[in-house]
């Protein structure tokens, strides 16, 4: 065998190790996804919280003590602050208290603040079933979030920014009311959705 023949059968064999790795990654991506989406729906249909805003005699603990934290109901050994629903991406999902790596891959998690204090960061995986569609938001969007007590906060979607991964202070630069986030493709840079509340009727 000749070295050029050597030498492209070498280059086929890579291209193929390459294509099977690329569609063994991606069935991967997939049944990660799949499961998220799964998890995220069982938290869904246990967690059934009344929505306080329609009794007009009720005052929230938070507008007594705005510094409290929101509180977490546990469910399948994992705490969650409520849920986010967002009307125009057909979203609604839990929210989990803490953020890492595990608890993305069942929801998005409470990046720091809270609703209570107007700067709530809520971080989510990139999965479709997640926080994906984010960057197809627009000004003017809906987003809600809902807290354990069935306290609900109506936001407004202002504008989305790419913020670099290593910008840590950018993330909570900004008096936003609610701001939302999700990795891009590459992981080098995140997607940011800020918001402004809408409808808190004890202000």
């Amino acid at each position: 065998m000749n070295k050029g023949k050597f030498t492209g059968r070498i280059i086929m064999l890579t291209g193929g190790v390459f294509v099977i790795a690329a569609v063994v990654l991606t069935l991967y991506n997939i049944h990660l996804e799949n499961t998220a989406k799964k998890l995220s729906s069982e938290v869904l249909s246990l967690m059934d919280m009344e929505d306080t805003s329609i009794n007009q005699n009720y005052l929230p603990d938070y507008r007594v003590n705005p510094d409290m934290d929101m509180p977490v109901r546990n469910i399948n050994g994992k705490d969650f602050v409520g849920t986010i629903s967002i009307p125009a991406i057909d979203m609604n999902l839990p929210v989990m208290a803490e953020c890492n790596l595990d608890n993305l891959k069942i929801s998005p998690c409470v990046y720091e603040g809270t609703a209570y204090k107007k700067d709530l960061i809520i971080a989510g995986h990139d999965y479709r079933t997640h926080f994906g569609p984010i960057n197809d938001l627009i000004r003017g969007d809906t987003v809600i979030f809902k807290d354990t007590d069935g306290n609900v906060f109506e936001y407004e979607v202002m504008y989305s920014e790419i913020i670099d991964e290593k910008d840590i202070e950018s993330m909570s630069n900004g008096e936003w009311d609610l701001t939302l986030f999700t990795c891009t493709y590459s992981g080098a840079t995140r997607i940011t959705v800020r918001c402004r509340l809408s409808n808190n009727k004890y202000e």
